[in-house]
C-alpha cells in the first residue's frame, strides 16, 4: 500500500485495477517453460486549487507521476508458475515542495521523489483448485513497507461458479511531521510502525451463455499513525500537524454484472458501497461498453464512473482553538462527488521475431482517463502496455 506525501487516492485505485486485471490475463496456466511479460507505463497529473491541508495555504494540489511496471510470469511444470512485479515512481508535488521548502526534510530541499516496490508470487492449479502467494517490498523517502499474501480458489458445477478468498497483510513504516509551527524548526519523524490487514472475498456465477456476475466483499483494517505525512489543519490561525485515531476498520461490497451484446460486444455495469470506522460513507457506479474489431482481434472500450462519499467525523477546513478531538482537513475525506470518463484500445500485433526472439500473441494497449471532483481537484492518466509470450 503505497502511502505518499501527496494525495493520489484515484492514482492508487486505478493501479489497483490495472493489476488486477493484469494478474487475471497472467492467470490460465501455459505449457512448461513458457513466459508472459508485459511492461505497462502510467502518466499521471492533477491539479486542484482548494486542499486546506496543504501547508502554505495556497490549496495547491498539483501533482505529476511516472511509473513504469513490470509483470512477469514463468511456468516452471504443469502446475506450477511463479511471477513477479516491479513498480519505479518518480513524481514531484506541489505540498511536497511547500514541506520541503521550508525544513529541507528531504535533505535538498525542492525536488522530485522516488518510490521502487516488488513482489514475489507462486501459484500452483490442480484441477478446479488454484492456490498462491506473494511476498513484496515498497519503500519511498518517507514510507517502507514489507508484505505478503496468499489465497485460493476454487470452481463448481463444472466451474459455472467460482469462490476466492485472499489475505494480505503490510508491515509498514511511515515518516510524520511532528511539528510543523515555526516551519523554520519544523521536525520529521524517524520511522514508525503502522499495520494494515486485508481480507477479500471473491464470487462469480455465469447466468448464461452471455451473462455473468461477480460479488465481492472487502475488509481492510489499519492500524497505528495513520495521520498522512503532508497533511496539515489549522487551528486558530496556526498550521499544525493534522491528529487522527490510530485504527480504521473499512468495509465495502461490490456487484458486477458482464452481459454479452450480440457476437462482438459486451456491457460491464457495477456498483461499489463502502463505508469505514470514521463515519466516511462511499457508493461508485461504473460502466465500461467494449467492441472488439478486427474479426475479434482489437479491443475498444469506453467507460464511465461515478462516485459520492460523505466526509469523516473528524474533517473541517479550520478548527478552534478549544477543539481539543481528532482533526484533519485532508480534501480525500470530505465529502465530494467525481465523474470519470475513459477510453482504450488494445491493438494485436501478432506473433513476430524480434533480436531472433519469437515472441507471441503480442498486444499493444492504450487508454486515457479524465476526471472532475467537485471539491476542485481534477485529473488525468494515461496508461501504455506491450505484453507478449515467449
Amino acid at each position: 500500500m503505497a502511502v505518499t506525501k501527496f494525495s493520489l487516492f484515484y492514482l492508487s485505485v486505478a493501479i489497483v485495477l490495472i493489476i488486477s486485471q493484469i494478474q487475471v490475463s497472467l492467470a490460465e496456466m501455459m505449457p512448461k517453460g513458457k513466459t508472459k511479460f508485459k511492461f505497462l507505463s502510467n502518466i499521471y497529473h492533477q491539479n486542484g486549487n482548494d486542499g486546506t491541508q496543504v501547508a502554505d495555504n495556497s490549496g495547491r494540489e498539483e501533482a505529476n507521476v511516472f511509473e513504469p511496471m513490470i509483470f512477469i510470469e514463468t511456468q516452471i511444470s504443469e502446475h506450477t508458475a511463479i511471477n513477479a512485479d516491479f513498480v519505479f515512481d518518480a513524481w514531484s508535488a506541489a505540498s511536497d515542495t511547500k514541506l520541503d521548502g521550508f525544513t529541507g526534510a528531504s535533505g535538498k530541499g525542492i525536488g522530485p521523489q522516488t518510490r521502487i516496490s516488488g513482489n514475489f508470487g507462486l501459484r500452483q492449479e490442480y484441477g478446479s483448485t488454484e492456490w498462491h502467494a506473494k511476498l513484496g517490498f515498497s519503500s519511498e523517502y518517507d514510507y517502507r513497507s514489507f508484505n505478503g499474501s496468499v489465497g485460493a480458489s476454487k470452481g463448481f458445477a463444472q466451474d459455472n461458479f467460482t469462490l476466492g478468498l485472499d489475505l494480505r497483510y503490510f508491515a509498514d513504516a511511515v515518516k510524520l511531521f511532528q511539528d510543523i509551527t515555526p516551519t523554520n524548526t519544523a521536525t520529521i519523524s524517524d520511522y514508525l510502525p503502522r499495520q494494515v490487514l486485508a481480507i477479500s472475498m471473491q464470487a462469480s456465477q455465469i447466468l448464461t451463455i452471455k451473462d455473468i456476475v461477480q460479488l465481492s466483499l472487502d475488509f481492510v483494517r489499519a492500524t497505528n499513525n495513520l495521520e498522512s505525512t503532508a497533511s496539515t489543519v489549522v487551528i486558530g490561525g496556526v498550521r499544525e500537524v493534522e491528529s487522527l485515531p490510530d485504527s480504521r476498520a473499512r468495509y465495502s461490497s461490490g456487484i458486477k454484472w458482464v452481459h454479452g451484446v450480440g457476437d462482438s460486444s459486451a456491457l460491464h455495469l457495477a456498483y461499489r458501497h463502502y463505508f469505514d470506522q470514521w463515519g466516511l460513507s462511499a457508493n461508485s457506479i461504473s460502466s465500461s461498453y467494449f467492441i472488439s474489431l478486427r474479426d475479434d482481434l482489437d479491443l475498444l472500450e469506453f467507460s464511465a464512473r461515478y462516485h459520492q462519499q460523505s466526509q469523516v467525523d473528524y474533517f473541517a477546513k479550520s478548527f478552534d482553538v478549544s477543539h481539543s478531538g481528532f482533526k484533519t482537513s485532508d480534501s480525500d475525506l470530505e465529502d465530494f462527488d467525481s465523474y470519470e470518463l475513459g477510453t482504450a484500445y488494445a491493438y494485436t500485433l501478432g506473433d513476430q521475431q524480434v533480436l531472433n526472439i519469437d515472441l507471441e500473441n503480442i498486444v499493444w494497449d492504450n487508454g486515457v482517463n479524465y476526471a472532475i471532483r467537485s471539491n476542485g481537484l481534477r485529473y488525468a492518466y494515461w496508461q501504455s502496455s506491450i505484453g507478449f509470450e515467449f
